[in-house]
């Protein structure tokens, strides 16, 4: 297992280099500034004992979006990620370590003049967590603790990233896992100011290492076949603690229509 440090970047990014960004024929909209990301995720995954569960991922970002005309760069900060199951026999607990590892980050993005108004886009961005690949996008992800290109990404001691797993209340305990998610976002300035769309995303989890050795099972998302169930939401910023305020406020905010 590498030391964090021996891995300096985990992240790849495919940006339209040979075509460019799209020139604009007016002002693009002013969306610099100070932002919460939200991104939800739904999948169905097979797990041992319980079966098929619908598992719903939801994360926020803090993000300052950096702009010149079109093209946008987003700096992101891990706020929180949430994991709700249905049926609630499958508690997934994402540590405070695990989540300030995350961050911070850049993203490339763009807006784009259509007639029938502003699109923001944001291209594959390939994030790996608990391990370092030489081909982020494509290499297999490591199976085993001892693959040399596991990393202890939270640095508390153990393989990969540290989550807290109970299965049916019959089992449970900490998980050391590695992860691959893929997200590609194409949406909307909206009349507010805020921004609206589809998150296209895919994501691979192979478990390392458990303290319970039925834990190891690893398992595959299916993901649901409603689009409109994934999406992304950019809402513009003001509180003192946002993370705070939008872990308080995310159900009312996720129920809000867009615009």
């Amino acid at each position: 297992m590498r030391d964090r440090g021996a891995c300096a970047s985990v992240v790849f990014v495919l940006s339209l280099v040979v075509m460019g960004i799209p020139a604009a024929a007016s002002q693009p909209p002013d969306v610099s500034g100070s932002w919460v990301l939200v991104e939800v995720m739904p999948a169905v995954i097979d797990l041992p004992i319980v079966g098929p569960v619908e598992m719903t991922t939801i994360t926020a970002f803090l993000v300052r979006i950096e702009q010149v005309g079109t093209e946008l760069t987003l700096k992101r900060t891990y706020c929180f990620q949430e994991v709700r199951t249905t049926p609630p026999l499958v508690t997934t607990v994402i540590p405070d370590l695990f989540v300030a590892s995350l961050g911070p980050d850049s993203v490339t993005a763009w807006l784009e003049e259509t007639p029938e108004g502003w699109r923001f886009v944001q291209p594959l961005y390939v994030d790996v967590r608990g391990a370092c690949l030489v081909d982020p996008g494509h290499e297999d992800l490591p199976t085993e603790a001892t693959d040399p290109r596991v990393i202890d990404q939270d640095e508390d001691g153990h393989p990969g990233l540290t989550i807290h797993v109970a299965l049916a209340g019959l089992l449970g305990g900490d998980a050391y896992v590695v992860n691959r998610t893929c997200t590609v976002l194409e949406g909307w300035v909206l009349e507010d100011g805020s921004m609206y769309g589809a998150i296209r995303w895919s994501s691979e989890q192979n478990v390392i290492a458990a303290r319970d050795s039925l834990l190891l099972a690893s398992y595959v998302y299916t993901l649901d076949p409603d689009p409109a169930k994934h999406f992304f939401l950019f809402r513009r910023i003001s509180e003192p603690d946002p993370c705070r305020a939008i872990r308080d406020s995310l159900a009312n905010l996720l129920s809000l229509p867009p615009g």
